[in-house]
């Protein structure tokens, strides 16, 4: 942000700068200067031969014509006055200003962001808020249609941390490393105990991205599961790890899964999944959030050792949402 000066010049209401005392300084001496040279030249007394005389003999000296007096005691008055304003504007210029400095420009590219050939879920995030205080990096969970029809994904409702409708971006293949995915149209984060939500939509409205509702744009996703049992195997993906990572359900609730799978933070948003015998997939949740017991203060200094899911299908019903299938992998 571009810095102010501590201080104004109260007489005429200006902000002092470097160039204006330079400016000041110079003038000051070009003032004293005038007037050094006004006085100087009024005093001495020039000596010239006459036209046609010669040099046979000591020169005779003859006076020089008088110069007028007047004229030359107002201009030596005149530039003291001036050295001595340029002086004292110096002099009384404010001390310790902090002076105007050139913006320093946003870093535009806020984190790297890994390549993706189609929006949908696996896909690495940019959050950007709207209240300009930054942004997070997070993974696209699954993607639905609206009840109006619109293409929209899930992810985790605390990614929109400013809970406004701020923009989402991806790198889509490595072309465009920025380019706009859509803008969050809801968000729920109401904490990281029990029963709390976790959950967030986003439109696509962005740069006519392409869609793939597989995971990484690969395994297909054909339904959503609702019927979990302990001990199943879930698998997740996210944009940190960069590979799907698989465990044991060790408990599910009302509207949460947990399983032992590991994570990194920027996984957050990211599909969990259920992986049928015929190596399709169905959704199960997005994954919220992750803990590692030996260390439950290392945060995201330290991999996670399980998971916790936020599940979908209460939400695709509140919301009127449809979860959108791929029967074949690869970008649609």
């Amino acid at each position: 942000m571009e810095r102010v000066y501590a201080q104004q010049l109260a007489s005429i209401g200006l902000q002092p700068s470097r160039a204006g005392l330079l400016v000041l300084l110079l003038g000051a001496l070009a003032s004293v200067a005038v007037a050094l040279l006004s006085f100087l030249f009024g005093r001495i007394k020039l000596y010239r031969v006459p036209a046609g005389g010669v040099l046979a003999s000591p020169a005779i000296r003859y006076p020089p014509v008088p110069r007028d007096r007047t004229h030359t005691s107002w201009l030596t008055i005149g530039a003291a006055i001036a050295a001595v304003g340029c002086i004292t504007a110096i002099w009384l210029a404010p001390k310790n200003v902090q002076y105007a400095q050139e913006p320093v420009q946003p870093d535009l590219t806020p984190i790297a962001l890994p390549a993706s050939a189609a929006a949908g879920p696996g896909a690495g995030i940019y959050v950007e808020y709207t209240d300009g205080s930054g942004g997070m990096g997070c993974t696209a969970g699954f993607l639905v249609r609206t009840s109006d029809g619109k293409a929209a994904v899930l992810t985790a409702g605390h990614c929109n941390r400013s809970r406004q409708p701020s923009k989402v971006m991806m790198n889509l293949a490595g072309i465009l490393p920025y380019a706009k995915l859509g803008t969050f149209v809801q968000t729920v984060n109401e904490g990281v105990h029990d029963e709390q939500h976790d959950i967030g939509l986003i439109v696509l409205d962005g740069d006519n991205v392409p869609q793939s509702p597989a995971i990484a744009a690969a395994l297909p996703i054909t339904g959503v599961s609702t019927d979990l049992t302990i001990g199943q195997q879930l698998c997740k993906y996210g944009m940190s790890s960069g590979e799907a990572e698989c465990g044991a359900i060790l408990d599910v609730t009302e509207s949460k899964v947990s399983f032992a799978a590991g994570g990194q933070c920027g996984d957050s948003g990211g599909p969990v999944y259920l992986i049928r015998n015929d190596g399709t997939a169905t959704a199960v949740g997005i994954d919220i959030r992750g803990s590692n017991p030996a260390d439950p203060a290392a945060g995201c200094l330290a991999p996670a050792k399980f998971s916790v899911a936020e599940l979908v299908q209460p939400w695709l019903d509140q919301w009127h949402l449809t979860a959108m299938t791929a029967p074949s992998s690869g970008p649609r």
